[in-house]
């Protein structure tokens, strides 16, 4: 009764737009498993590929009043931008035609338009949709792995997919509890970045490091200074005892690992810890190399979208590279100076609100932590929803800002 009463009292095109940000939030968690399940079933069985792209369209569809609501007219134009650029590299650069004719769709369709969920993103209306949403994708993707382990599936030691997919799951569970402050929620952050650890990959759990680490600094900041200088003088002592007592830090991770190993899963990012590799990858740094090295010898025009698939036939894991790559140094640079420029500027206007700048700063260490790692920025769809979410929040907390782009 409580939750049919409160659905009601919201306004149509808010549940429509909830419902959407549920679906793409859920896509390779939940709804990967749904789809496998009506993929089983008999007449209908064919139609499980486009199960989650229908939806998603449908929900769309039904969210237009609310994103007519948060967008502006010129917020349009950087999609148009983007389509243009599309256009110019298929009839400028021939060379790299062949590969953008097989992943525009990927970037247009499936990818940039997530610019606009991020532009008509609600902190107050989504915040706890998408705890629940994080929490139970975790949970099936959990149990899953103890199916596939019981099945006695061998498992990959790097499941970069998996890992990928859960990360924005594992994080946010991290920014909710930040927001709550409440042991309850911090004890399931943390269960979540120990899941983290059972897919063998070391991106995403670099990432959520990370993300703790900036949190943890931020408070350190905030406080007095009598604690600030405690906390600081705390954490100087256990980094310099970790280095000291390096041996005792080896014999806990190889107790870990040894752990992990007798339940069945991956043990990779533990052995890397142990042999000093965890930050390191001579695969990528090679790659890095022949991508400076691509750029230097044509450095004002670059070769256009997906110009790296072409001279390396895979994307150079570094979106830095990746831009200057496409776009050559002078307009990647641009682009790099504004991109950054909007984070910052975002960060600096949210900073007194808990909420936006947790949020802002999720976002700015999951996406630019993993597209300095692994997939392009041309198909990552949280790429596209971050910049969304840059501009709205500027929007919300400048002086001619109003709320409603935002709430």
């Amino acid at each position: 009764m409580g939750v049919s009463h409160y659905l009601l009292k919201q306004p149509y095109n808010s549940i429509a737009f909830r419902i959407l940000l549920v679906l793409v939030w859920t896509q390779f968690t939940v709804l990967n498993f749904v789809k496998a399940i009506i993929g089983r079933l008999p007449y209908i069985g064919s139609l499980s590929e486009i199960f989650i792209p229908v939806c998603i369209i449908l929900a769309a569809m039904a969210s237009l009043p609310w994103f007519l609501k948060h967008i502006k007219g010129h917020d349009f134009l950087f999609y148009w931008v983007y389509v243009l650029v599309v256009l110019a590299t298929m009839g400028f650069f021939t060379r790299s035609r062949e590969f953008l004719q097989e992943e525009w769709a990927s970037i247009l369709i499936a990818a940039v338009p997530f610019y606009f969920i991020g532009l008509s993103f609600s902190y107050k209306a989504c915040s706890d949709d998408l705890f629940w949403c994080s929490a139970v994708g975790i949970v099936v993707v959990f149990l899953y792995r103890l199916y596939q382990i019981n099945s006695g599936v061998i498992l990959e030691t790097d499941d970069m997919y998996t890992a990928y997919n859960v990360l924005p799951s594992v994080i946010y569970l991290t920014y909710y509890a930040s927001c709550k402050n409440n042991k309850v929620y911090w004890g399931i952050a943390v269960a979540a970045a120990i899941f983290l650890f059972i897919f063998g990959t070391r991106g995403p759990v670099l990432c959520v490091v990370a993300y703790w680490a900036a949190l943890i600094i931020k408070k350190i900041t905030e406080l007095k200074s009598y604690k600030k200088i405690f906390l600081i003088a705390l954490v100087c002592a256990v980094v310099i005892f970790l280095i000291v007592r390096e041996d005792l830090f080896n014999y806990f991770m190889a107790f870990i690992a040894k752990t992990f190993g007798r339940l069945g899963f991956s043990t990779r990012i533990f052995d890397f810890f142990l042999s000093g590799d965890m930050v390191t990858s001579r695969g990528r740094e090679a790659l890095a190399r022949a991508t400076l090295q691509a750029i230097a010898e044509n450095p004002v025009l670059g070769y256009g979208l997906t110009g790296d698939r072409y001279l390396f036939g895979i994307y150079p894991h570094n979106f830095i590279l990746e831009i200057w790559c496409h776009f050559g140094v002078i307009i990647g640079t641009l682009i790099l100076f504004v991109l950054f420029s909007m984070a910052a500027l975002a960060l600096w206007k949210s900073r007194k609100d808990v909420k936006a700048f947790n949020f802002v700063l999720m976002l700015c260490v999951m996406i630019f932590g993993k597209l300095l790692m692994s997939n392009s920025y041309t198909v990552e769809p949280y790429f596209y929803f971050m910049i969304g979410i840059f501009i709205t929040t500027i929007r919300k907390f400048s002086a001619s800002g109003k709320s409603r782009y935002v709430e």
